[in-house]
């Protein structure tokens, strides 16, 4: 059968994220936008794990499903044409900061894992590593390559993908902190990284100008961020209802299926983005030429001096208010008991007091 998947995504527990990004709105949220099996996210984060284990039952190998009794208070906000098999299969973002080469490297990276119990041994052994309680993205002093190695000795089913791999500042081959290829940040284990995350500011005509990522399936999620985010991007396969099956073949054989209206330059995420834009979802066509330089030196220019001219505006206009008050306080001299003065109103530095003689 068809799957619909979105394996990136981000819970309550995660910075800027949503207060109700929670297991039942997501799943409220899944079928009114028909995706078959979405990340549970940040099952790295005790808590958020704690509630996996609450809310979750196996519905199928490697593959989780909400409990009745919570589907049955949800289900009334799903329309009848959308109601759907749903299943969440479990996975996290591990935000890796390390030194390496004489650089500063900050790359996210995907993991996906078969069942509750490889996810138990995955925490502990992270949790000997750094802080996973503080966030549900944790960041650790941890070469990416190092763990893949740990993803893979605690199964061989478990999955590393390299998250939005474009993003200037944490991404594999992001130009601020990243690296040149695939080989340079994961050494002798880059025959293990299959696949890597577009991102929302790429699209895959974008990425097949780069000859080094032609041996990876180039997938595309949604990383949202809000019930409502989910499903902007996402990968759709022809596949059978097992964890091993979704995800393998969903992440290796599998088709971006990007939602519309979803332009790199509305998220952010790379200025390059701005230009390029979006795609639809014919992947076919070649990506645009860029602009001239000269626009792009504008734009940079008028997005650093436009917010102080604003300010200085702000700043004129304050100072040119009066300092008197524009009506008096009810007393003696005030409209109410006394001669009205018609030049005052020319005269900002006087009171509306009675006229002397």
């Amino acid at each position: 059968m068809k799957i619909t998947a979105d394996f990136h995504i981000h819970s309550k527990f995660s910075r800027a994220t949503a207060k109700n990004l929670d297991l039942e709105n997501l799943w409220v949220a899944a079928q009114i936008k028909g995706v078959n099996v979405v990340a549970t996210g940040d099952f790295s984060h005790p808590a958020w794990f704690a509630e996996i284990e609450a809310k979750l039952e196996p519905a199928r190998p490697g593959l989780l499903k909400l409990k009745q009794e919570f589907t049955t208070l949800c289900g009334a906000r799903v329309p009848p044409a959308c109601r759907a098999d749903m299943c969440f299969v479990l996975a996290t973002e591990i935000s890796n900061i390390y030194k390496k080469d004489g650089k500063t490297r900050k790359n996210h990276n995907l993991v996906l894992v078969p069942d509750l119990d490889t996810a138990r041994r995955l925490n502990r052994k992270l949790a000997a590593i750094g802080n996973i309680h503080s966030d549900g993205r944790p960041i650790l002093g941890l070469d990416a390559r190092d763990l893949l190695e740990i993803v893979l000795e605690t199964s061989a089913d478990a999955f590393l993908i390299p998250a939005h791999i474009w993003t200037p500042w944490f991404s594999m081959l992001g130009s601020k902190s990243g690296f040149d290829s695939i080989a340079e940040c994961f050494g002798d284990l880059t025959p293990h990284v299959f696949a890597a995350e577009t991102g929302l500011s790429s699209d895959p005509a974008m990425n097949w100008r780069v000859s080094s990522l032609d041996g990876v399936t180039l997938v595309s999620n949604s990383d949202a961020h809000s019930p409502a985010n989910l499903g902007r991007a996402r990968r759709r396969a022809n596949t059978t209802w097992t964890a091993t099956a979704v995800v393998g073949c969903a992440l290796r054989h599998g088709k971006p299926w990007p939602a519309t209206g979803n332009a790199p330059s509305v998220e952010n995420h790379s200025p390059s983005a701005f230009f390029t834009g979006w795609r639809s979802s014919r992947t076919d066509q070649p990506a645009p030429n860029p602009p001239p330089l000269i626009l792009i030196s504008t734009w940079f220019h008028l997005r650093r001096s436009w917010p102080r001219s604003c300010r200085l505006a702000r700043r004129a206009a304050r100072s040119a208010r009066p300092t008197s008050r524009p009506w008096p306080p009810l007393g003696r001299n005030s409209l109410f008991f006394s001669t009205w003065n018609r030049t005052a109103l020319s005269r900002p530095e006087s009171h509306f007091s009675p006229r002397r003689s």
